[in-house]
């Protein structure tokens, strides 16, 4: 049945998570496309790296951990999620440094998420060691609020990094498309991605004026700004009011 939907439990940044998805998008969207992964593993015999980009509140942490899930279950692949978030600059470096923004010198942990917030250089580097062979990357914990240096110990066949700027159409951050295999953009109306946000940030704790507040604040330019400053890629997918995925555009490997 179209409405019918799979409940998956996975950890996302040291928190424990309910992810529900249609089990049509799986059946139909989401198992093909880890046979496929598999399949481009097995044509290179190498490592095959995959983005999974998009903006803040498109899921894209949990579709990483479904596909980890799906490929290790349905393919003789070894695949392994890692997220982009491990990456930002050290809580104490945010504090102490300080950027441009509208003319005006800004505290950088005001702005966490933005682009400027990332180690781009350590971002770039242990990419990079993925082509030559495994590595260790770094893990943002939700509970401490910094990150995890070497946390992750990186040797999967499939690697599926998820970030939301991975394909963004912007100087030194281009140059990271051609580490990537295949490329998945995950897309949804604005007014969606606002919604989810906010109720993110209410489950979180804040009460319904700040978490609108917050979201106003420090989300919606990054949206702008990921929703239209980017590469293309091999799929776009986009989500839908009620959580259903749809293919917006798909590149069929040679």
């Amino acid at each position: 049945m179209d409405g019918e939907k799979t409940v998956y439990h996975f950890s996302v940044n040291s928190l424990d998570i309910e992810a529900r998805y249609y089990s049509r998008d799986i059946d139909e969207i989401f198992v093909p496309l880890s046979r496929q992964l598999d399949a481009m593993r097995k044509s290179s015999e190498g490592r095959v790296i995959v983005y999974l980009a998009g903006p803040c509140g498109a899921g894209k942490t949990t579709m990483s951990l479904l596909l980890e899930h799906l490929a290790n279950e349905h393919t003789g692949s070894f695949a392994q999620a890692v997220g982009l978030d491990g990456f930002h600059h050290t809580a104490e470096y945010l504090a102490g440094h300080y950027m441009q923004k509208n003319g005006k010198e800004i505290p950088m942990r005001e702005v966490k998420g933005s682009a400027e917030t990332y180690d781009f250089d350590k971002l770039y580097g242990k990419i990079a060691a993925l082509r030559r062979g495994d590595a260790y990357f770094p893990r943002y914990s939700r509970l401490a609020h910094d990150v995890e240096e070497d946390a992750v110990f990186v040797s999967g066949q499939i690697v599926i990094i998820e970030g939301n700027w991975l394909l963004l159409d912007e100087p030194r951050w281009r140059g990271l498309s051609g580490f990537a295999d295949f490329r998945i953009f995950i897309g949804a109306p604005r007014e969606i991605l606002v919604r989810r946000l906010i109720e993110r940030k209410i489950a979180g704790g804040l009460c319904a004026e700040e978490a609108e507040r917050f979201v106003v604040r420090s989300d919606l330019e990054n949206i702008d700004r990921i929703l239209n400053r980017r590469l293309g890629c091999d799929l776009e997918l986009e989500m839908d009011n009620d959580g259903k995925y749809k293919i917006i555009k798909e590149t069929k490997p040679k």
